[in-house]
């Protein structure tokens, strides 16, 4: 059940240590179990500290939503204007490059209110497709992103450290206008 309070807001300069403390600890979990200590280690140091996020936070390339439960921080998206990988073989020219939900708020509501707003960036952008990466064995994360619309288009290596880990690429294009066969006009038609 989706809490009331929580509310969808683009962050700012004042939550790039909440930005960053959320980001450190949901990342592992979107790993392999097996991934070496040091290379997590190593990659949160470079990529999920406040001033990596200061700097994301100033680059007109990227949006970062936000998702807050009262005063608490349950969730992240990061969307970058990044093309996609030659072996999707699309057009699309944004990423959801992060797309985090504390797991104290799984199965509460916030992922999908999340994903909305996502969908409405990209839609306001004028960006009719959206790509995304996921770990192959991330079994929540990919289902989640099925039920979304999204789908597997490649795969690719993605490289944490000197761990050498197979992600899925996953690609959503917005749904043709309603009355359009076979084409889902809101993802809970899908549940």
């Amino acid at each position: 059940m989706l809490d009331p309070q929580t509310q969808i807001l683009r962050a700012t300069l004042a939550d790039a240590h909440e930005l960053s403390v959320l980001s450190a600890a949901v990342f592992p979990l979107g790993c392999p179990a097996n991934t070496p200590p040091d290379d997590l280690a190593d990659y949160i140091a470079r990529e999920h500290t406040p001033d990596r996020y200061r700097a994301m936070l100033q680059d007109d390339h990227l949006v970062i939503l936000i998702a807050k439960v009262g005063e608490n921080l349950a969730g992240l998206a990061l969307l970058v204007q990044a093309p996609a990988p030659p072996e999707m073989r699309s057009a699309a020219m944004l990423e959801l490059r992060r797309f985090y939900i504390d797991p104290a708020y799984h199965g509460r509501g916030v992922a999908n209110v999340l994903m909305q707003a996502v969908l409405a960036v990209a839609a306001q952008r004028g960006e009719p497709s959206l790509w995304l990466s996921a770990f192959s064995g991330n079994g929540r994360a990919i289902a989640f992103y099925k039920r979304w619309g999204f789908y597997i288009a490649g795969e690719h290596d993605f490289i944490v450290g000197t761990d050498r880990q197979r992600d899925y690429l996953m690609l959503y294009e917005a749904p043709l206008p309603s009355g359009e066969p076979g084409i889902l006009t809101n993802a809970k038609e899908e549940s």
